[in-house]
């Protein structure tokens, strides 16, 4: 009786076995929650419209940014020593060394299909031999169409077809807040993308370039970023990377506090050496200090005493027989308008100069050195405007 009843039993039992198969082959979930663990047959797979990306747009964007990598020959140290007569006994039939090969990194912008490249003067200047390698891996040798160091931008050639060149945001204004992507080769590391936003704008008067209107982000610009492109969330052209800050304790590592030069600027200085083989710029022929005190406020205070001292630029030197010397304009004097435009901010007044063509009438408001206190009498001048000399 006992054996029957296991037989019994084991039908029972045989049948609940199989039914248990064949729920987990049939919903196999059910297991899953119940044991807490994984099936990798049910690992959901998200589509790209669910969580967004931009990598789309970055492979479309990259292709254009290139590296540079720039050979300059210097001299070295024992060697300079041997030139010096002073020195030239105490070293006479020592072994000199060869010159040293120093080789340069930074990036740089594909701008049109026929092989011009933006890129920071810095990273090319004096250069003996500049090597352009591609995101597709090709490189070539390039050459130099022509420098602005007063901008540290440059344009340089490349004869390689294919090329894909960026698109430029030209017309857009760059605003605190938009996002931003530095793209560039890092410390060699190879090409990258850091992400940010755009910190601030028009940042100047910080003693690096002689023109000066920043594009401020936090978006990580690192040694070899330089040269590279800053683009907005279209995968578009809106500044070319220049700088960062650092200090002691961090060396040369990223501050969050990078700074590029808006394509406005980028585009003209291309446009101007491509055509020139330089930038083409107005020039004055003065040096002043800066004593633009006005705010808004005080602009408005302006019109009710038209005859306040502290405004303008002071100038501190003529150059002889420049536009500024022949108009008549002499060190102290103060000048208070260009063209009939208040000056309020010297380095917009030098933009403004320096945008107007060579061979331009300039309207001069000034107030002599001479004039009497407290009610000086303002005196208008022309100046028929030189080409700026370049500052390589």
């Amino acid at each position: 009786m006992a054996l029957s009843l296991i037989k019994y039993l084991s039908r029972f039992a045989l049948a609940g076995g199989l039914a248990a198969i064949l729920l987990v082959l049939a919903a196999p979930e059910w297991l899953s929650q119940k044991t807490s663990i994984p099936l990798w047959s049910q690992t959901t797979t998200h589509s790209t419209s669910a969580t967004h990306s931009y990598a789309d747009m970055l492979e479309a964007t990259m292709p254009s940014v290139v590296s540079i990598y720039s050979q300059t020959h210097t001299p070295a140290a024992s060697l300079a020593l041997f030139q010096d007569p002073h020195y030239a006994n105490l070293l006479e039939g020592q072994l000199l060394a060869n010159n040293v090969d120093k080789i340069g990194l930074g990036s740089g912008v594909i701008v049109s299909p026929e092989g011009y490249i933006l890129t920071n003067h810095h990273i090319i200047s004096q250069a003996s031999r500049i090597q352009v390698k591609l995101s597709d891996g090709r490189s070539a040798a390039a050459t130099v169409v022509g420098t602005d160091a007063a901008t540290d931008l440059a344009v340089i050639k490349i004869e390689l077809d294919q090329l894909v060149a960026a698109t430029a945001a030209i017309g857009d204004k760059a605003r605190i807040g938009d996002l931003v992507f530095a793209i560039g080769n890092p410390h060699g590391l190879g090409q990258s993308v850091s992400i940010g936003l755009i910190s601030g704008t028009g940042r100047n008067r910080l003693g690096l370039h002689t023109f000066e209107s920043f594009i401020q982000t936090d978006a990580a610009i690192n040694t070899g970023n330089s040269g590279g492109a800053l683009v907005n969330s279209k995968g578009e052209l809106v500044a070319i990377n220049s700088a960062h800050f650092y200090n002691s304790q961090t060396s040369l590592r990223s501050q969050g506090l990078g700074l590029a030069i808006p394509i406005s600027i980028a585009a003209n200085v291309l446009n101007n050496i491509v055509a020139h083989g330089q930038v083409v710029r107005g020039w004055l022929g003065i040096d002043f200090e800066a004593e633009a005190l006005f705010d808004l406020a005080s602009q408005a205070a302006h019109e009710f005493s038209p005859n306040l001292t502290k405004q303008g630029i002071l100038l501190t030197g003529i150059y002889a027989n420049s536009p500024a010397h022949l108009a008549g304009l002499q060190p102290g004097d103060r000048i208070t308008h260009f063209d009939g435009r208040l000056v309020i901010d010297w380095n917009q007044s030098l933009d403004y100069v320096t945008n107007l063509a060579p061979g331009s009438t300039l309207s001069i408001t000034y107030i002599p050195a001479a004039a009497t206190l407290p009610t000086p009498a303002a005196i208008q001048t022309t100046a028929t405007l030189g080409t700026r000399p370049s500052a390589q």
